[in-house]
């Protein structure tokens, strides 16, 4: 019998030794995704009330492909090499991807050489597609689909027309929330409430709303391409909205209420069902108006679950316990307040005050998380 002897000769990596900010793609991306929210939304209500010469376009496609692209990047560095035991990106690399995206946003604030903007969510993509595809974690690959999705309905927008794209870029996102969404919730919810209970509590779903939640989600966005606010696009959106809400049945929802830093998970889920069904209502010719449909997924869905995402991993990467303070449960209460009056009220004075209480949670979110997100972790481990 002979044995045989493997010798590794890869050299290790070296730690990381730069600006804490750049040790992990979560830290740059969130600070980004937070200080965009308040500033961009600051800014519309500006040119709302006349102040400045933005467009409702530029409104629509920055919250999109700037803020929220901004957080799913954040939280795809954190996630990804966690998911592929593949390399975190930082540094330099990650101070080049971080440039690259503020260009884009330049360039559509200029209105200059708006191809730029055309750059960062493929190279982004490209580097999370080969770390996925590289540790053969099949389960993810529907990932990077989404995110060169998303790049393809940005090349639509600045090529062909920009509201079917924006509209059906906001409900990829929505389904790239129930995908993620799907599994965090009601594991996070899980391991909390045994933890604070000590009980043997499961959050469960049934297997067939797992198989069909996403997939139905998707057909919503191939719907609003192909055949934008009919009746069957409507009908779509309404049996994704019914399938996503039935699947939080038993995630134990209403046990998490003295649990900030977890019912705001299931705050910023349930707005991905309230979405879709105000949607498909609106497609079928009713009096709730799609503006307000279509602010329920931006203001109420990505807006409430990226903040609540984003504070998470935020403190559990820095080493601190998943604990949120006073002022960020503020945050979350402002976000939520500005997304409900939006939907509600959905014009004139109410508009402004939503616009206001919505950016000022996020503002809020910036200056508490600064140094979570600037200094080293307090536990010493990279990242």
């Amino acid at each position: 019998m002979t044995s045989r002897i493997v010798l590794d000769i890869r050299e290790p990596a070296r730690p990381y030794r730069g600006p804490a900010v750049l040790a992990a793609g979560h830290r740059p991306f969130f600070l980004a995704a937070g200080l965009y929210a308040a500033l961009g939304l600051a800014l519309w209500v500006s040119a709302y009330v006349g102040l400045l010469p933005l467009t409702a376009a530029w409104h629509g496609h920055e919250m999109v492909f700037g803020f929220a692209v901004a957080a799913i990047s954040g939280f795809l560095m954190a996630a990804v090499p966690k998911w592929t035991g593949g390399p975190v990106i930082h540094g330099p690399l990650l101070a080049g991807l971080l440039l690259l995206w503020l260009a884009g946003r330049i360039a559509m604030a200029a209105d200059v050489a708006t191809w730029i903007d055309l750059l960062y969510l493929p190279v982004f993509a490209s580097f999370i597609l080969v770390d996925i595809v590289r540790a053969r974690n099949a389960r993810n690959y529907q990932v990077p689909a989404m995110l060169f999705g998303l790049a393809g309905l940005k090349a639509f927008y600045h090529f062909g027309d920009p509201g079917t794209a924006l509209h059906a870029a906001v409900y990829l996102i929505a389904a790239l929330i129930a995908l993620i969404g799907g599994r965090i919730v009601p594991a996070f919810t899980q391991n909390a409430l045994r933890l604070a209970l000590r009980n043997d509590i499961r959050c469960t779903t049934p297997r067939w709303l797992d198989v069909l939640a996403v997939p139905s989600a998707i057909l919503v966005v191939a719907a609003e391409l192909f055949l934008p606010c009919s009746p069957a696009a409507g009908v779509a959106a309404l049996v994704a909205g019914a399938l996503l809400l039935v699947r939080m049945a038993g995630w134990q929802t209403f046990r998490t209420f003295g649990m900030p830093i977890v019912w705001i998970l299931h705050v910023g889920y349930a707005w991905v069902p309230i979405g879709f069904l105000l949607t498909g209502i609106a497609n079928l010719g009713s009096w709730i108006p799609h503006g307000a449909a279509l602010h329920a997924l931006t203001a109420g869905a990505i807006g409430t679950m990226i903040l609540a995402v984003a504070s998470r991993a935020a403190l559990g990467h820095a080493g601190l316990p998943l604990v949120v303070s006073r002022g960020t449960v503020l945050a979350y209460a402002l976000v939520i307040a500005g997304a409900v009056l939006r939907v509600l009220v959905p014009s004139g004075a109410a508009l402004i005050v939503a616009g206001a209480l919505w950016s000022l949670g996020y503002a809020l979110f910036a200056v508490i998380y600064w140094p979570i997100l600037t200094r080293p972790r307090v536990d010493g481990l990279p990242g």
